[in-house]
């Protein structure tokens, strides 16, 4: 019965990525992973690398 549905399972998205620091990303200069220390420095939350570069491009 689960795969009549339309939707797709799981979750939609980054739960991590607030508007703020979606911002101070695409506003930055640097490698993922040098975001990712700054983003753990100023906002106190932790992101993969990867989590970084996707939200950037």
């Amino acid at each position: 019965m689960l795969g009549l549905l339309d939707e797709r399972r799981g979750r939609r998205g980054p739960l991590r990525l607030t508007p703020e620091i979606v911002a101070f990303l695409q506003s930055a200069e640097g490698s993922g992973a040098t975001l990712a220390d700054q983003v753990e420095e100023r906002f106190g939350v932790r992101l993969h690398r990867r989590t970084v570069e996707r939200a950037r491009s």
